[in-house]
């Protein structure tokens, strides 16, 4: 997409219309200061999930998750009630 600017007025309620094409999407708001700001579209990760996207840490999950599905759970409940009975 080429270059484009337009002049925008913020509304009294302090918002500002990207245009219909946007609706819906998440963006990141860069303040550079009082009075400059760049927009940026984008998917954005919680905090909490960081994590995943670290080192190898993906690829790990994905690994432990095509396991899970080959390798189903066995009903061992009677033997472990033994060992806790113990």
């Amino acid at each position: 997409m080429a270059h484009t600017q337009q002049v925008k007025v913020i509304g009294g309620n302090g918002q500002l219309s990207l245009g219909k094409e946007f609706a819906g999407k998440m963006v990141l708001v860069d303040q550079l200061d009082s009075g400059t700001w760049i927009i940026k579209k984008g998917e954005f990760v919680p905090d909490a999930e960081k994590w995943l996207y670290h080192g190898q840490n993906l690829d790990k999950l994905n690994n432990a998750l095509d396991w899970a599905e080959k390798n189903k759970a066995s009903d061992n409940f009677e033997s472990v009630a033994k060992q806790i009975e113990k």
